[in-house]
């Protein structure tokens, strides 16, 4: 894995006149739960400088730049944050690459979530230039409540319905690991989280699961399936029951 990107980071550097301090990896990839078309790339990068405005527009295009000249696909995978990692200590930006699922974009704030800043300190590892985690905000356990609250709200608004996308029933596997954090005070990987909600018959409708697990380790030829589109559409019911576990766990860490 590393191997392969390391074609990118070096274009960010050459872009950046060599001023690339850091690329810490996190997420998936270094929780041995990489699968490829459906997981992410996690990369936070931090600058020794402000990002120069003439190269912003080619550093924020690099993933397709990267897939164009190598026809390497696996670059689109590539999420997360180049940022001056000054101005990221002072909480102060001028220019920030963000590269998501939903395309990228030049911001001029930046914020990693308390899951991202967990698996950050906890689990990351820095594959280019120095250990920079240190300016990384460590996350209470109030910290991790508040995101799993918020996690809980976006589910229950925007699954109630699903679609064809993997995401349909990633959503089961978000659930699982905001479970095991409520009762671990830490992260897992989506996929131990999944497995572990079902040792722990936590899942209301288990199959639903069980399906999931199947789909995330062959997402691809899994998306070919006309009936395991279909299944994806359908999941929106399954998802809501889930989350009422969810949300009456939540309930009694709040009032503990």
């Amino acid at each position: 894995m590393e191997q392969r990107i390391l074609p990118f980071l070096q274009r960010m550097n050459d872009l950046l006149d060599g001023h690339l301090l850091s690329v810490h990896l996190y997420g998936s990839c270094v929780m041995s739960d990489f699968q490829p078309g459906w997981s992410d790339i996690d990369l936070l990068c931090f600058t020794d400088g402000s990002i120069p405005a003439a190269q912003a527009e080619k550093l924020m295009t690099l993933r397709q730049t990267m897939v164009d000249e190598t026809g390497d696909p696996l670059f689109r995978s590539i999420e997360g944050a180049l940022v001056c990692a000054d101005e990221f200590e002072k909480d102060q930006f001028t220019s920030v690459i963000y590269w998501g699922t939903g395309g990228q974009r030049i911001k001029t704030h930046y914020m990693l979530d308390a899951f991202s800043c967990h698996s950050v300190t906890h689990f990351g590892r820095c594959i280019y230039g120095n250990d920079l985690s240190s300016i990384v905000p460590k996350v209470s356990f109030h910290d991790l409540l508040y995101e799993i609250r918020q996690h809980l709200t976006t589910i229950r608004i925007h699954a109630q319905q699903t679609n064809e996308s993997l995401y349909s029933c990633g959503w089961l596997l978000d659930i699982a690991r905001c479970l095991y954090t409520l009762r671990h005070k830490t992260i897992i990987s989506k996929t131990e989280a999944g497995k572990w909600a079902l040792e722990q018959h936590l899942c209301p409708e288990p199959i639903q699961m069980k399906r999931t697990l199947a789909v995330r380790q062959n997402p691809s030829e899994a998306l070919k399936t006309p009936e395991i589109r279909a299944w994806l559409k359908a999941l929106g019911p399954s998802i809501q029951k889930f989350a009422h576990v969810l949300e009456n766990e939540l309930k009694e860490h709040e009032n503990d």
